[in-house]
């Protein structure tokens, strides 16, 4: 898995440089905050005391949430979906990538996407129904 996800990362980093991406990741990336370290590390930490970023930042807090509110209000989305556990794991792992992270596609999102979470359920489903 881990190799599967470097070698993922590698040829992302080269598609970043033939396209002439202006901010590229550097090799150490490969090697800092991925999306499931950071889901399960924030997991751990229910109960945290607010840091330092977090406390000066207010405002780009505010700004960023504005952003998130509006995406919801213009999509006509129901506002449930931020009670989810997902949701946040969702904000993590957009957080962990970065800030050059592409938007999947229409096409990605109701196909491939679609198909890879329905094998997941379908996994998850399997050892509930053996018991």
């Amino acid at each position: 898995m881990l190799k599967k996800l470097m070698k993922f990362q590698i040829q992302l980093q080269w598609q970043q440089l033939e396209r002439g991406a202006s901010s590229m990741r550097g090799p150490m990336d490969l090697f800092m905050k991925r999306p499931e370290t950071a889901i399960t590390r924030n997991k751990k930490e229910k109960l945290r005391q607010q840091n330092i970023k977090e406390a000066y930042n207010k405002e780009a807090v505010r700004i960023v949430h504005r952003y998130i509110a509006r995406w919801f209000y213009q999509a006509g989305i129901p506002l449930n979906p931020v009670r989810l556990k997902s949701f946040q794991e969702m904000l993590w792992a957009v957080g962990s990538f970065g800030p050059n992270l592409p938007a999947p596609t229409y096409h990605a999102l109701r196909v491939p996407l679609l198909n890879k979470e329905l094998e997941y359920t379908k996994d998850l489903l399997k050892g509930h129904k053996e018991q």
